[in-house]
């Protein structure tokens, strides 16, 4: 042990001191009184350093109590374990010379009768790697197969810093925390049955990049909450701004996500980026999600080493751009809370998930098993929700009375990687025009758990239930469609993951596009470039629910992919490779009762506040197969797959406090038109769809920026529909005309593709593609159906006949092209 003598005294432990002392008897020490402890050496701080040279552990674990659906059985210890855990140096790190490690520093100090903390943690880069993941049935003895190979990465040193004015959980007093998570690879591997050699979804330049201010408790009922506007005031009320008016103060925190330089490049890389730092290096979100694939990455088991680029030992498979999604910028009234989850004495109408299942067949709202041990997240899960306003130009929270100033929040989505294109979103507003209220994202209740089901239950969306299909004897879905199916030959052992009253209501008043590092001169898009446009996107979502099951499995069958040169659909077949078992529900709530919150896809001219687009979506969508990175794609096969969406294809004003047809004087006359999403005025017409089959698709990464400029994400695959309807109304006396009972086999080839000022929706739809009888698009039924009245809440539809495609192509495309700040659409 050494001790280096600078402004805080340090005690440096190399492996060997830290050996040495672990390996020592203990002895009981003798109680020091406080004047001998002021003649200790390190009284104002201490310094604690650590280094080895690499870590190997042969098990790390979590271990959960979950459901079970057999009768008198008590619940049974489900644990995920992740086997051959080994920690290395970063081999791509640029700074070659450095030694693994965490350095810890402490400090303490006082405030009249308060006693505060200052508390830093820098981790040194690694490579962090698991050569393979299983679930077992600790009750049982049993376990299912190992899967996977997973290796998070850093790129560079992982800081936190928490600072407190009184002890660690107090509500009531203000503290500083920054989190600097930058730059962290993540590597899913699943074998292509090749010895070491595996198919790779990554995660890359991972950031949770932010500083906030505000305070952490723990509450008996919400948990642990990280919140930045709980300060009490002298009647325990809490403080938080009424509206932007209202002045900040210090009792008001906020979040900042700032921007982070990307590691392994440089200036002359980074020169035609949007975004860059002050040393001209390109820089990502500050909360950054970025996904890639890579095919046939080899793995040594005994040193591993991960990297994007092309491996030597074959040959066109470096890393390829996905999608990436971010946020940057401040965000207010903020809180995470963490808590455990007890459903097992919890009752059915309580019950978030269902009673687990084990047979085909079975019923997820029921269960015969009587004591209590039924439910499927079991008495010990895991509950997380986070909640932030979005600032925007001119927000309060932005200027310098709190003590610094921040950025308005500006979400982005684009191309992963270099050399692609993409989007900014900013000016994030209420659905509300003139409101003095913000934009919000709420995740809804998030639960986490371990489980032993076949089945998982949804909650049911009464607007779907209560909606006709075609006369009054049908409606688009009813109870049974809620309950989810996870695996038709298996009980098995799943990650679950589900959300719960997940709202995010906001419009982009301002979209621009960008370009990131690796883009040449004729695409470069400047910092500035786009800021005075007055066109932008609402995508707001209400009351979404979803259910998501994660489970080892194997997959023999087709995958597809695309021929980037004559762009036509190819197939291919696999056997027996590893896969993820997949089930996904989902489900959104098209309108609140009054008409203030949506869900819609809507583009927006903000400088009029008009929109056109889907709105008031209601929609079901689940199924259940398996995820694979076969070929350097993301494959996906997802059998029953029932989609169900009821929608109004609408343009007209946003809500708005303001009449848009006043002006002068009688510009703040009030509008007649606070909730028009209830209003059926701007309805073109409704649409009403139901479609049950079997899908195979394919997520096919090019969005990297090719010869003639352009960047495209594909989603190419085939879909065997089995029963389906599609019905277009009137939005006054709900008359439709409906294609009922459709069936089929339909090829898509579809693709998102940016340029430099314009992204481009293209479809492609070839019926019958394998020229098979059995397999025609067929249209049973052509039907009108005449409006209802008070007197005829029944109808039947009128039959005009059916219809057959035997084959053939259909094409559609649709591009958004901004035009002197505002849109254009062809």
């Amino acid at each position: 042990m050494k001790r280096k003598s600078v402004n805080t005294r340090y005690f440096v432990l190399t492996a060997l001191a830290s050996g040495i002392l672990l390996s020592q008897s203990v002895y009981a020490l003798q109680e020091l009184q406080d004047n001998a402890l002021s003649q200790v050496n390190g009284q104002d701080g201490l310094y604690i350093q650590t280094e080895y040279k690499q870590m190997d552990f042969d098990q790390l674990y979590w271990q959960d109590k979950a459901g079970t659906p057999t009768a008198g059985i008590n619940e049974p210890d489900l644990r995920a374990t992740a086997n051959g855990v080994q920690i290395r140096k970063n081999t791509t790190y640029k700074d070659g010379n450095y030694k693994l490690g965490t350095n810890y520093k402490i400090q303490t100090g006082t405030t009249g009768s308060t006693v505060g903390l200052d508390f830093e943690i820098e981790t040194m880069p690694s490579t962090i790697s698991v050569k393979g993941f299983k679930v077992c049935n600790e009750t049982a003895g049993t376990c299912d197969p190992l899967i996977g190979n997973v290796a998070i990465q850093t790129d560079s040193p992982q800081y936190i810093h928490f600072q407190t004015k009184n002890g660690l959980f107090d509500p009531n007093s203000q503290s500083d925390l920054r989190l600097s998570l930058q730059n962290l690879n993540m590597y899913i591997g699943l074998s292509n049955n090749v010895t070491n050699y595996y198919n790779q979804l990554i995660l890359k330049n991972f950031n949770f990049n932010f500083l906030g201010k505000g305070v952490m408790y723990v509450d008996p009922t919400k948990g642990l909450m990280l919140q930045t506007n709980s300060v009490k005031d002298v009647n325990g009320v809490d403080v938080s701004p009424a509206s932007l008016n209202q002045t900040p103060n210090d009792t008001h925190g906020y979040i900042d996500f700032t921007r982070v330089p990307i590691p392994n490049i440089n200036a002359s890389q980074s020169a035609n980026a949007t975004y860059k730092d002050t040393d001209g290096i390109a820089t990502s979100s500050g909360l950054n999600i970025e996904l890639m694939t890579k095919k046939s990455a080899y793995v040594d088991p005994t040193n591993p080493v991960y990297t994007l680029a092309t491996d030597t030992s074959t040959s066109d498979n470096a890393a390829k751009g996905l999608i990436r999604v971010g946020a940057s910028g401040r965000m207010v009234n903020s809180y995470l809370q963490i808590r455990g989850v007890d459903t097992k004495n919890q009752n059915q109408a309580k019950n978030i998930l269902g009673y687990a299942t084990n047979t085909d067949n079975g019923d997820p709202s029921t269960t015969t098993n009587t004591n209590g041990t039924g439910t499927v997240l079991g008495s010990t899960g895991i509950g997380v929700r986070l909640h932030g306003e979005f600032t925007n130009d001119g927000d309060g929270m932005l200027g310098a009375q709190l003590g610094t100033t921040g950025d308005p929040t500006t979400l982005e989505i684009g191309g992963a990687g270099a050399n692609t294109f993409g989007f900014e979103f900013s000016r994030l507003s209420p659905l509300m025009s003139n409101s003095l209220q913000r934009a919000y994202f709420d995740s809804g209740d998030v639960y986490l758990g371990l489980a032993s089901t076949r089945h998982l239950l949804l909650p049911e969306n009464t607007v779907l239930n209560n909606a006709r299909l075609g006369g009054a004897s049908g409606t688009l879905t009813t109870a049974a469609d809620y309950k989810q199916q996870i695996a038709d030959t298996i009980t098995p052992n799943s990650l679950v993951v589900a959300i719960r009253g997940s709202d995010f209501q906001t419009v982009s008043k301002r979209g621009r596009f960008t370009s990131s590092a690796g883009v040449s001169l004729t695409n470069a898009i400047g910092k500035d470039d786009g800021k005075t446009n007055s066109w932008g996107l609402g995508l707001p979502f209400y009351n979404l629910n979803s259910n998501i099951a994660v489970y080892s499995t194997k997959y023999t069958g087709e995958v597809f992919g695309l021929n980037n040169t004559t762009n036509a659909v190819t197939k291919a077949n696999v056997t027996n490779t590893d896969r993820l078992g997949l089930a996904i529900g989902l489900s959104v709530q098209g309108r609140n009762d009054d008409g203030t919150k949506t869900t819609s896809i809507m583009v927006v001219d903000a400088s009029r506040n008009y929109y056109i687009g889907l709105r008031n979506i209601d929609m079901l969508l689940r199924g259940y197969g398996s995820m694979g990175f076969e070929n350097g794609n993301v494959n996906v096969t997802l059998k029953d797959l029932l989609m169900v969406m009821a929608a109004e294809i609408a343009g007209g004003y946003l809500p708005s406090y303001k009449d848009p047809t006043k002006t002068g004087t009688d510009l703040n006359v009030l509008s007649n038109i606070n909730n028009p999403f209830n209003a059926k005025d701007d309805v073109l017409f409704g649409l009403k769809l139901k479609m049950l089959g079997d899908m195979n698709f394919s997520l096919v990464p090019n969005n990297e920026i090719t010869a003639n400029n352009n960047a495209v994400l594909s989603i190419v695959g085939r879909y065997l529909l089995k029963e389906g309807a599609i019905q277009l109304s009137d939005p006054v006396d709900e008359s439709m005309i409906g294609l009922d009972n459709i069936s089929g086999l339909i090829q898509f080839n579809n693709a998102i593709a940016i340029q430099k000022d314009t992204v481009s929706f293209n479809y492609g739809f070839t019926i019958n593609p394998d020229r098979e009888a059995e397999n025609v698009l067929r249209v049973r039924d052509l039907n009108l159906y005449p409006k209802l009245t008070e007197t005829a809440t029944a109808t039947t539809g009128q039959r005009l006949g059916e219809m057959v495609m035997t084959g053939g192509r259909i094409n559609a495309n649709m591009a958004i092209t901004p035009r002197n700040g505002a849109f254009q659409l062809k």
